[in-house]
C-alpha cells in the first residue's frame, strides 16, 4: 500500500510539475485575396486618373480603402473583407465614371472642333462673297 501511495505522489508530483498546455493561436484570417481586387480595381481606375476624372466616387472608394486597412491592421478580420469588398466595388465604379467622363468630354471636343471648322469655312465664304482676298 505504501507502495502505491509513494507512486501516487510520485505522478501527482510529475503531473503538477509539466508544463502548462500553450495556448492556440488565434485563428488568422487570410485577407490578401479581398486586399489584392480592391488594389487591383484601384490600379485600374488610377490608369484612368479617376482621381481627376470622377474626382467624389475616387475619394469615397479611397476612403473606404483606407477603413479597410485600418480594420486589417487593428486584425478586425470581418470588417477588413467587407470595407475591401466595397472598395473594390467603388473603384470599379470610379473607373466607369471616369471611363465615361473621358467619352463625354471627347464628344464635346469634337463637336466644338466641327463648330470651329464650320464658323472657318462660313468666315472665308463671307471673305469671297464681300470680294476680300483670304488672309495667310
Amino acid at each position: 500500500m505504501k507502495r502505491l501511495l509513494l507512486f501516487l505522489l510520485a505522478a501527482l508530483l510529475l503531473a503538477s510539475c509539466a508544463s502548462a498546455p500553450e495556448p492556440e493561436p488565434a485563428p488568422s484570417f487570410d485577407i490578401s485575396p479581398f486586399k489584392q481586387k480592391a488594389d487591383d480595381a484601384k490600379t485600374q481606375a488610377d490608369s484612368l486618373k479617376a482621381v481627376k476624372g470622377a474626382p467624389e466616387s475616387y475619394a469615397e472608394a479611397q476612403a473606404l480603402y483606407t477603413e479597410a486597412e485600418n480594420a486589417a491592421a487593428a486584425e478586425d478580420w470581418e470588417t477588413a473583407q467587407t470595407k475591401y469588398t466595397e472598395a473594390e466595388a467603388a473603384f470599379t465604379k470610379s473607373y466607369k465614371e471616369a471611363e465615361q467622363n473621358k467619352k463625354d468630354a471627347q464628344k464635346a471636343l469634337e463637336e466644338a472642333l466641327s463648330a470651329l471648322s464650320t464658323v472657318e469655312k462660313n468666315a472665308e465664304d463671307a471673305r469671297k462673297e464681300a470680294g476680300l482676298e483670304a488672309e495667310e
